[in-house]
């Protein structure tokens, strides 16, 4: 008999039974007895197995738009726009990365077209580290001998040349005027000191060229006189005013140099008792009857005051709590700047219908990056001079037109204990730089033409001209510079030697006529290197 026999045949799974693969390397689809590969996007399926990268970049030449570039990439391609741009694929375009969002400025950020730019505030005393993203302190590359004694008054603490300190005193009738202290000073001109009393009478003690002036006023008369040698020398002189019976003597180191006659008292007093109003360096806000015009600034300093023979009474004890009244204990000739603030000048340019800028600068820079001279206009910065930190004690000189380096100078005699003389003269066709010890290195002169021009048109208008730095309200990107200068100088521009007494504004932090000297230590360090 024949028997019938079922067998019952079931499918093998080829996407996962090992013994029997498939062979797909992306996708697999099991159907009864067979299977089908497929391929993820972007792929194409090669002899029923194996998926093959579809190079979209050759299929379609215009499927990104310039600037970008299509770069295939397994399974996809990329639209590649340049550095410092994406692609937008709604609108097909490169679009500008604000990078400033991304947080990668430890200071200011300034985004632009595909790129940005970090800023440090120089003004607070950071530059840009090399990596040109972070802050770091400007360093300081000679040490300076800045100790400030608390009983050492100095006289040019306001800029304003108002009065550092206001003393009253009432007296005996009998009491006559006087005064006896220790006065140093560099400075040619300024009001040591001004009294008054009642009904208008008055006493001002000051310096013109650098010898003492006295004048004052009163019921019976009024004078104005001048006499002894010039004191501005720096070295400590002690000066007494005294109001004798018929006269007032004035005297500088015990050696009288005047006897002003006086037939009556200097102050008149009321009710038996002598109220005198002492003011000390300057003049107050009201005083306008001085007989002969005087700067009240000065940058001096007096010690053991004796004011109406009642001693330091008063003095003493203002200016020990106040810092910015104590006095440098040495100092020598020049202008200093303590990277705090900056002068103002207004300086005419204008030379026989064209314009000159002529520069002659003496200078110890203290801190190794700072502006030393910038003209302003329109809250751009034409041309400005600056110091740069080249290494941790070293330093470089540049010259910048419209925020361009234009001309570096190089000289062992910056970030050094002796001054290094400066001469920069510009015109609409030539700028040269020149110092003592040094290399100068230029810009292409066609270039170098191309900024001048554009100076050249600048120059046709009135121009702001600043000293020790660059002012609050120029952005940050508008100047490759922004800290202010520390350290000493002394500058001359167009054959005017400026006071800083005359600035239109100066930072009280600024002296005018004195500047503290290279520490003891630092000379050491320099002339006796450790090995």
């Amino acid at each position: 008999e024949n028997l019938l026999k079922c067998v019952y045949l079931a499918d093998i799974d080829e996407c996962s039974d090992p013994d029997f693969p498939a062979g797909c390397n992306q996708k697999c689809l099991n159907i009864p007895g067979s299977f089908h590969c497929m391929c993820e996007d972007g792929y194409f399926l090669n002899d029923n197995i194996h998926c093959v990268d579809v190079n979209e970049c050759l299929l379609f030449p215009s499927i990104c738009e310039k600037p970008a570039k299509c770069v295939n990439a397994p399974g996809m391609y990329e639209c590649q726009c340049p550095l410092g741009f994406k692609y937008t694929s709604t609108s097909r375009t490169c679009d500008d990365v604000d990078e400033c969002e991304l947080g990668l400025c430890d200071d200011m950020c300034h985004n632009t077209i595909g790129s940005f730019t970090c800023h440090c505030d120089g003004r607070a005393g950071l530059r840009l580290a090399a990596d040109e993203q972070r802050c770091e302190s400007i360093p300081v590359c000679v040490e300076l001998n800045d100790y400030k004694h608390p009983e050492m008054l100095f006289l040019g603490e306001q800029f304003a040349g108002l009065p550092v300190i206001y003393l009253r005193f009432r007296l005996p009738e009998s009491t006559k005027f006087a005064a006896e202290f220790d006065f140093r000073t560099f400075d040619p001109e300024g009001v040591v000191l001004y009294a008054e009393s009642s009904q208008g009478s008055w006493f001002m003690l000051g310096l013109r060229e650098g010898r003492i002036e006295v004048q004052f006023k009163n019921q019976h008369t009024s004078k104005v006189t001048s006499g002894g040698k010039a004191i501005n020398d720096g070295q400590w002189h002690v000066i007494s005013v005294d109001e004798l019976k018929n006269s007032i003597s004035v005297k500088i180191s015990k050696e009288a140099v005047m006897s002003i006659n006086s037939p009556e008292s200097l102050f008149t007093s009321v009710n038996g008792k002598l109220e005198t109003k002492f003011y000390i360096a300057g003049l107050p806000n009201r005083t306008e009857n001085i007989i002969k015009p005087i700067n009240p600034r000065l940058d001096g300093c007096i010690r053991g005051w004796n004011l109406m023979n009642q001693g330091a009474s008063g003095v003493k004890e203002v200016i020990q709590e106040k810092k910015s009244k104590h006095c440098f204990v040495h100092v020598e000739r020049g202008s200093f700047f303590s990277g705090a603030g900056l002068a103002h000048f207004n300086v005419d340019y204008r030379d026989s219908g064209s314009w000159n800028v002529d520069l002659k600068m003496n200078i110890r820079p203290s801190s190794s990056t700072g502006v030393l001279f910038a003209l302003v206009y329109n809250n751009t910065i034409p041309l400005s001079v600056a110091v740069l930190t080249k290494e941790e004690e070293d330093a470089n000189l540049q010259v910048f037109l419209d925020g361009v380096s234009v001309a570096t100078l190089d000289s062992l005699m910056l970030c050094y204990p002796d001054r290094l003389t400066v001469h920069l003269n510009v015109t609409p066709t030539e700028l040269q730089i020149s110092a003592n010890s040094s290399t100068v290195s230029y810009m292409t002169s066609d270039a170098l033409q191309e900024a001048l021009e554009l100076l050249n048109r600048t120059m046709q208008n009135p121009v702001n001209t600043y000293v020790g730095g660059i002012p609050d309200d120029i952005p940050l990107p508008m100047t490759p510079v922004s800290a202010f200068y520390h350290g000493c100088m002394d500058i001359t521009v167009n054959d005017r030697q400026l006071d800083f007494d005359e600035a239109l504004s100066k930072h009280n932090s600024i002296k005018s006529h004195s500047c503290p000297p290279v520490s003891q230590t630092h000379r050491d360090v320099l002339h006796f290197p450790r090995e």
